[in-house]
Parts: structure tokens; sequence; C-alpha cells
């Protein structure tokens, strides 16, 4: 039996994924808020981007979190196309459980750099574990995520546990298997696939 190749790895990844999607016809609306607009504060205006974001990052550290915004929204003023200062600012909101405002920011470093990987991993435990969105709201953000991304192996990756999180095995084991179809060899997509054969077997 020939290995199936790149292309019709992501051919099956992305039936799996537009089959699921279809189930639920949820589009993703992408907002945004306040956030787009940094607010004005205190901060020496005379800081250059580089500086104001290490500033941020020192007052996150020692857990001096408004300076920490302060900083990193004078960041965003100093260098509107950088995704970091945004991203950053969701982390301290989420962690300030100003939920809202987390997701216009982690949403604003996306439309900077829809690509960053890094972003929609924090976009997921919002959504996930703070906001707890169903499933149905789920599925779109994973759509956006896969197509923004190209179908990044570590999205998908998080898409499989993800599935297997909210005790959906059966399609969870589609997408492991597909994975151990690409890498054959590889241990732990084949101890991926047993476990969930074994879960669902009983």
């Amino acid at each position: 039996m020939k290995p199936i190749n790149t292309r019709t790895k992501i051919i099956i990844l992305l039936a799996i994924l537009i089959a699921l999607t279809a189930l639920f016809g949820v589009f993703y609306l992408k907002k945004e808020g306040n956030v787009s607009q940094p607010e004005e504060s205190s901060l020496p205006e005379e800081l250059s981007y580089e500086e104001y974001l290490q500033q941020g990052i020192q007052y996150e550290s020692a857990n001096e979190l408004d300076k920490a915004i302060a900083a990193y929204q004078k960041a965003a003023q100093a260098k509107p196309d950088s995704y970091v200062s945004y991203s950053n600012l969701g982390s301290i909101y989420e962690h300030n459980k100003e939920f809202s405002k987390a997701e216009e920011a982690f949403k604003r470093a996306l439309s900077i750099d829809p690509q960053s990987v890094s972003v929609y991993r924090k976009l997921y435990e919002l959504y996930r574990y703070d906001l707890q969105k169903p499933r149905h709201e789920m599925m779109p953000f994973f759509s956006d995520a896969f197509e923004k991304t190209n179908n990044d192996i570590d999205l998908m990756k998080l898409y499989a546990f993800y599935l297997e999180d909210v005790n959906d095995l059966e399609s969870a084991l589609i997408v492991w298997k597909a994975f151990l179809q690409t890498e054959p060899d590889n241990e732990i997509y084949a101890a991926k696939v047993k476990s969930l054969e074994e879960k669902i077997a009983n």
C-alpha cells in the first residue's frame, strides 16, 4: 500500500473539518472594539516600540498590570503593524477576567498577523476555558484557524485533543488515524489511536 502524500493528507483532514463544520453552520464573527484604539497614558512619549514593549514585559513580570497595559498600549501606538502588543494585552485582560477585551485584543493581533499560531492558541484557551463556548461556536473558530495558517499541524493536533476533550471520540480517532497514515512509524500517533480505539470499545 502506497503511503499517503502530504496533499492527500491535507485533503483528508480538510474533508473531516468541512463535514463537521457543515453540521453547525455558524459563521465566525470577527469583531473589533476599543482595543483597536489604544488609550492614552501618562508614560513618556519619547520611548521606542521596543522600549515600550520591554517596559510592558517588565511590569507584567512584576505583576504591575495596569502599568503593563499602559506600556503595551503605547507600544501598539508606536508600531501599529506589530501583533505582539495586542497579544500581550489580550493575555493581561484574560488574567483580569476582562474577557471581552481579551477577545478583542487577540482578534486585533490576528488581523495584523493572521498566521500567528500562538495567538490562535491563546484565543482557543479563552474560548474553551474562560468563555466555555459550546461546540457549535468552536467549530468555525477551528475552520478559520486552519484556513489562515494553512492547516498548521499543531493547531490540527489541538483540534484532535479538543474533540477528545468534548467526548467526541469517534471524530478524534478519525483525525489521529489521518496523522498516523502520514507517519506510520510515529509511536505517539499510534498510541493515541490505540487508546481511543480502546475507549470507544469500552
